[in-house]
């Protein structure tokens, strides 16, 4: 790795690291002090979300140190595969947590007159705790075969590495880990924006009173989830694409993919801070 290039992801990691934990640590205890059970089912998926978001950046921390200062080559490759099916591990947690809360806003703006739907909007709240649990379980038995299937080659002048991939586990692994709830997440977010933006044309045409607080509440949810949308669409494509490449990437890719794997965290927390009022007023008073 050319100095230069080495020298300019050390002040990355650093500073996400700082920015990430500082932020993400700041939501937990904010959701912890404030946590009531009137906040069911919502305030499950965000402190849930905000716990799994806090262990992403300790893992995107700790995987950017091993992979930066080439710490693992003094460990037995073992280690450094235990890192990696624990961040795929926690980024599809988070993917899932992503999707059920776009479903429970889409059920909360969303009315169609089908009885499916009318079922899925009495059975979701009361089940959110199970989807939650469900969803980790499901996420760590699928990436645990990782520990048995993931092979890494390092080159012999020790400048980098290549990983060994069962192809067949690793495609179910994306397919059920992030493009099935990415495209659940995409749906209900479409259904979403549609619910919305008719509802405010309605109150567009009735009087100028659409700004009132529980429509901006909706509004900065949908925003958020768009956010978040975006954010792991770019994520899918940075994971397929180093995986299906087996890490063999030049230095600009390379450089990217990491930028963006170092900031995915504290991206998140700052999307998260921004879509929630009252996080934002403590958290960013000045905003």
């Amino acid at each position: 790795m050319l100095l230069s290039v080495r020298i300019i992801k050390a002040i990355i990691l650093v500073l996400t690291m700082i920015s990430g934990l500082s932020m993400n640590s700041s939501i937990v205890v904010e959701f912890c002090r404030t946590w009531s059970q009137k906040h069911q089912p919502a305030g499950h998926i965000l402190l849930s979300t905000a716990v799994t978001h806090l262990l992403l950046q300790c893992s995107i921390t700790l995987d950017g140190f091993l992979y930066l200062f080439f710490s693992y080559v003094r460990f037995v490759q073992e280690v450094y595969i235990l890192d990696l099916t624990i961040l795929y591990f926690l980024i599809e947690v988070c993917f899932w947590h992503a999707t059920w809360l776009s479903i429970y806003y889409c059920l909360k703006l969303v009315n169609l007159p089908n009885q499916f739907f009318l079922q899925l909007k009495r059975w979701f709240s009361p089940c959110v705790p199970l989807l939650l649990t469900g969803s980790t379980i499901g996420s760590f038995i699928i990436n645990l075969p990782l520990l048995w299937t993931l092979q890494i080659t390092f080159h012999p002048n020790m400048t980098g590495h290549m990983l060994d991939i069962d192809y067949p586990h690793i495609i179910l692994n994306l397919l059920f880990g992030c493009f099935f709830p990415f495209l659940i997440t995409f749906s209900s977010i479409v259904l979403s924006i549609k619910s919305l933006l008719s509802h405010i044309m309605k109150m567009k045409n009735k009087e100028n009173n659409f700004r009132r607080p529980p429509l901006k509440a909706h509004v900065g949810a949908v925003k958020t989830m768009v956010s978040r949308l975006v954010l792991d669409l770019i994520l899918c494509l940075v994971a397929m694409g180093l995986l299906i490449s087996k890490l063999r990437v030049d230095v600009v890719v390379d450089t990217f993919c990491w930028l963006f794997l170092m900031l995915y965290s504290t991206f998140q927390s700052i999307i998260f801070i921004l879509g929630n009022p009252k996080l934002k007023t403590k958290l960013f008073p000045c905003i």
